[in-house]
């Protein structure tokens, strides 16, 4: 079977080329070694300043986007077409043949509308009901438009929307919809890439865990020394990994041969296991 790796990449790192460049690099080192990757995006820094510029407010909990009417719009013109189209693009300087696409082409992404639902707010400490709009939960993955791209030798670069089975467009978590595309491809690898180096703990004097098996990731949350932002990132991580996928690596890379060493190698960031 043909070795596939699932790339996750915010819109942030999109925009830091001394991190981003050298990781499509890395890519077209991939593609002629023949290995396949399926490129998965967000795009929320990215919208929020489209948002800004429109004079459209941002609503967010726990730092969690809530889309209504205007924010979807925003969602859908700025993930499908500016960071879209400027991720394409610069494959396309590097002789990548990379196709954009969302989750929505092909019906790659079926999902339900987020039902309203009771949030502790961390800022508040008080909970309240809370309805996110048009942000889907991920029902199912069709792999078919996927596959066909990967056997004609493309890159997928994949836009965190989906839809819903009545046609109404959704706003995906991209770590969702990175290791729901993993696990439906049947991926050998997936590759969260964050704006550090690695998973942080309170207890590695300001270095990375270079390694995580499934059991220690549950220990450290339960602890709280994995915390914040990294809890829902982990959570996929274990869905990836029950689910079949072998690696999942957590990190930011700055050169070509480091992206490549632990591409190939999982020479850096945070590795996680099953065991």
């Amino acid at each position: 079977m043909k070795e596939i790796i699932v790339i996750k990449c915010g819109g942030k790192l999109v925009k830091q080329r001394v991190y981003f460049i050298p990781l499509l690099e890395a890519i077209s080192d991939l593609f002629t070694a023949g290995i396949s990757v399926v490129f998965v995006h967000g795009g929320g820094i990215q919208a929020d300043e489209m948002q800004m510029k429109l004079g459209i407010p941002i609503k967010k909990i726990n730092g969690k986007r809530i889309t209504d009417t205007q924010s979807l719009q925003v969602v859908k013109m700025v993930y499908k077409g500016l960071v879209n189209l400027d991720i394409v693009t610069e494959c396309i300087k590097l002789q990548i043949s990379a196709v954009g696409i969302s989750g929505v082409d092909g019906s790659i992404v079926i999902a339900k509308k987020r039902p309203i639902v009771n949030v502790l707010n961390y800022k508040t400490n008080t909970a309240s009901d809370v309805d996110f709009g048009y942000v889907g939960d991920i029902s199912s993955v069709n792999p078919k438009l996927l596959s066909n791209l990967l056997d004609d030798k493309y890159l997928p670069v994949v836009a965190c929307l989906g839809t819903s089975r009545s046609g109404e467009i959704l706003n995906i978590n991209a770590d969702s919809l990175a290791s729901h595309i993993a696990l439906a491809i049947h991926a050998k690898k997936l590759f969260y890439v964050t704006d550090v180096q690695g998973v942080f703990g309170k207890n590695y004097e300001g270095d990375y865990i270079h390694h995580l098996s499934l059991m220690k990731a549950q220990e450290l949350m339960q602890s709280g020394i994995i915390s914040d932002g990294m809890i829902p990132k982990i959570e996929n991580v274990e869905k990836a990994l029950y689910g079949g996928v072998e690696t999942v690596i957590v990190g930011e890379l700055d050169t070509k041969k480091k992206w490549l060493d632990t591409l190939l190698e999982n020479k850096y960031g945070t590795v996680i296991t099953k065991n």
